[in-house]
Formats: structure tokens, sequence, C-alpha cells
């Protein structure tokens, strides 16, 4: 028998932001509803960070929309496009919670999810956030191993 081989951190990051973009949609699910969901319908793998991830982005989505908010200078939550804002949840979800994974990987990891889900301009914005958002004394005050 052969060993399924673990997910990339890359496939793993796409399908948070799947269950992400479908939490915006259906808020009333739950983080393993929404992953069983993705799993079901898209063929995708069950994985241990998938699952942490987007548990821990809807745990602290008011922290986490806080932090955009005020990184997305004249720009409301409410008018960032979906797939935008879960790219940004997640990636400031690493930047806060994360201290084992460095906010430059998960702002370029962000960037490159946003060339490759979103609007051909969209990068540029989530660039210009995220790097706002590295600069905030929440994410500044977070220990790095």
């Amino acid at each position: 028998m052969s060993e399924e081989k673990a997910i990339t951190r890359r496939e793993a990051r796409e399908a948070i932001l799947s269950v992400l973009f479908s939490h915006e949609y259906t808020p009333e699910k739950s983080a393993p509803e929404l992953d069983a969901e993705r799993i079901r319908d898209f063929g995708g793998r069950e994985d241990a960070y998938v699952a942490e991830a987007t548990e821990g982005v809807l745990a602290h989505l008011a922290e986490i929309d806080a932090l955009i908010a005020s990184s997305a200078v004249g720009w409301s939550l409410a008018r960032i496009s979906r797939v935008s804002r879960a790219i940004l949840r997640l990636s400031c979800y690493e930047m806060l919670f994360r201290p084992d994974i460095p906010p430059l990987v998960s702002l370029d990891e962000a960037v490159e999810l946003s060339k490759k889900y979103d609007d051909e301009n969209a990068y540029s914005f989530v660039n210009g956030v995220l790097n706002r958002a590295m600069q905030s004394e929440e994410v500044r005050a977070v220990e790095r191993g």
C-alpha cells in the first residue's frame, strides 16, 4: 500500500481559501462542516493545517477583521471582494496567531493566491493591506521563534 502524500502548505492555503469563501455564503456552518463539504464536493483531502487554520480564523474573526479594517485604509470590509477578504483573513490569522510562520511568507503566499483566484489587480491591494498589517503593533508584538 502506498501512503498518501501530505498536501503542501500552498495546497492547504488554497483549501482554506475555499472554506473561508464558502463561509461568506453560509456563516451559520462551522469550519468542520465547511471543510467536510470541500472534501466531499471537490475531492480534497483532510489536512491538520487546513482544519486548524479555518477553525482559528473563524474563532478570531473579530480580531482579524479589525486588523484588516485598520490596514485597508479607505476601504470598508464590506467593499473588499469576498476572495480578497478570505485571503486577507487567512494571512492575518497567520501573522497574528502562527508565530512559526514569518509574516513575509504569509504576505507572499497571499499575493500568489490573489493572483491565481482574484481580479487581476487585486494582488496589489492585498499586498498593500498586508504590508500595513505587518507593521501594526498587533503583528509586531507576536513573539517569533
